[in-house]
């Protein structure tokens, strides 16, 4: 559990001028993140984004980098590397992105009635390699294609717990290569902070068990947003259902629980075969690059599909502020604090959640 959080916004390379801002084609920030955790005591680290046009149209979407690393006092890490990339004609976007993590993590086992005295903690050193393409087909339809590999293994663990028996899938770790092949729908007016637009996605994915792969399953993530300016405010809709065929490894498994997604629970508090979950902010006007956003969800897990509309339904409810790094490519970063039942969360993150 969270108990306090700092995060510096602190831009060692960062100019304060606004002209100068939306002038230039490239503008890199760097931020330290400083936060406390019972469970992993004093985190700190940096990041560090670069905003960037591969062209100087201003049409042109902006492309970014990302770099991303974090230490604990108890022997925990993360980062990353990300690179996002948008074509000076908007045709194509690629991304790729490496990330390793071992942050300890709550365990309550699969299901929606999992009792919160069946917690147990455990931490595995993940390591994901992903790298995707989108491709214009029509006018703001993309043809996309992507390939993820993911290993993880087992770290740390609760002796006696369901981990530690080997009764669940992937517990003790496992290697999965999934491709996916979908379309992609976007006519958001920007791709950072949009105030107008859509944004949906339908993503079927298989992971074999080919080249070294351990686990196969399908998967089929639909993914819908909807902006809306209200004014010089911002209403964002999201719907997203998430749903697997076959055996995952319980940490891929669709779950309720992230810093983009039910915000106010632990990663994964529940998860079984299908997740679905609704979300909706209002994002106020920037004041002196400060913004503030509230926002309200609900969600649901089901082992069948068609169990998700009937049992218990799980509401998510917060608010934020927003800081704007950049007015040029409207690079955001955001604070939130959230309210699950029985529980709550504060998410970081540079980027709306939606």
């Amino acid at each position: 559990m969270i108990v306090t959080t700092a995060f510096l916004l602190t831009a060692f390379v960062q100019s304060d001028s606004t002209l100068q801002d939306t002038t230039r084609r490239s503008r890199t920030t760097v931020l330290p993140v400083v936060s406390y955790s019972e469970v992993t005591g004093i985190q700190y680290g940096a990041t560090l984004f670069r905003g960037f046009r591969v062209a100087d149209r201003t049409d042109t979407r902006p492309s970014s980098v990302s770099l991303y690393a974090a230490f604990t006092a108890k022997d925990h890490a993360k980062a990353y590397a990300q690179l996002d990339r948008w074509s000076a004609d908007n045709s194509t976007r690629s991304r790729a992105r490496v990330e390793y993590i071992s942050y300890p993590l709550p365990f309550f086992g699969i299901g929606r009635t999992t009792p919160d005295s069946s917690e147990e903690w455990y931490s595995s050193g993940v390591t994901t390699v992903q790298f995707f393409v989108d491709r214009a087909w029509r006018t703001s339809l993309f043809l996309h294609g992507g390939l993820r590999f993911t290993r993880s293994r087992l770290r740390e663990f609760e002796a006696g717990g369901l981990l530690d028996a080997d009764i669940v899938p992937g517990a003790f770790g496992s290697d999965v290569i999934a491709t996916s092949a979908g379309v992609v729908f976007d006519s958001r007016d920007d791709v950072g902070a949009p105030r107008t637009g859509t944004y949906a996605r339908l993503i079927p994915s298989i992971a074999a068990k080919v080249f070294g792969g351990d686990a196969a399953f399908r998967r089929l993530t639909i993914d819908v947003r909807r902006y809306k300016a209200l004014g010089e405010q911002v209403a964002a809709f999201q719907v997203q259902y998430d749903g697997i065929a076959g055996t995952a490894p319980f940490d891929l498994m669709p779950m309720i629980g992230a810093d983009t997604a039910m915000r106010g629970y632990p990663r994964g508090r529940y998860r079984d075969q299908h997740a679905f979950t609704t979300q909706a902010e209002l994002r106020s006007a920037q004041w002196r690059r400060f913004g503030a956003v509230l926002f309200a969800g609900a969600g649901t897990v089901a082992s069948r599909f068609t169990d998700l509309s009937s049992g218990s339904w799980f509401p998510s409810v917060g608010g934020g502020v927003r800081y704007l790094l950049s007015p040029r490519y409207r690079t955001i970063v955001r604070a939130d604090l959230a309210v699950g039942r029985g529980s709550f969360g504060v998410h970081l993150g540079i980027g709306e959640a939606f």
